[in-house]
């Protein structure tokens, strides 16, 4: 994936070539503690950047997930359905949500990069 993206509340975003794949970053996910319910949103919904679209459950609390894009849903990570646990243990890799097409540049530009993220994330 190319470079990780991240909005002021941890949900990343990674062009992959075709698709703007979407998560939550580590330090997110280990505020939720174990997640236990993944609850995946519908192919083709068009969404926009701050909208929640899917919810997740953990141990510690249930959380929405919010789209840091505007764009399509064009695929979502169907593991997470038998494996949720995919989102503790590689959040940034395999634990990703749903990916997103057509996304316009100025959504993406409004995002941080990797280096503001974590001198965001360190001073939270």
């Amino acid at each position: 994936m190319g470079e990780r993206r991240y909005t002021k509340d941890g949900e990343w975003a990674s062009f992959d070539g075709t698709f703007w794949r979407v998560g939550l970053a580590a330090s997110v996910v280990e505020e939720l503690g174990d997640v236990t319910f993944v609850e995946l949103p519908v192919l083709g919904r068009q969404v926009t950047a701050g909208e929640a679209v899917c919810a997740l459950e953990a141990v510690k609390a249930a959380a929405d997930f919010y789209s840091p894009l505007e764009g399509r849903i064009a695929a979502v990570n169907t593991r997470l359905a038998a494996e949720p646990p995919l989102v503790n243990t590689s959040p940034e890799n395999e634990g990703w949500l749903l990916a997103l097409e057509s996304v316009p540049a100025e959504s993406v530009s409004a995002l941080m990069d990797e280096a503001a993220w974590k001198r965001w994330e360190s001073g939270r």
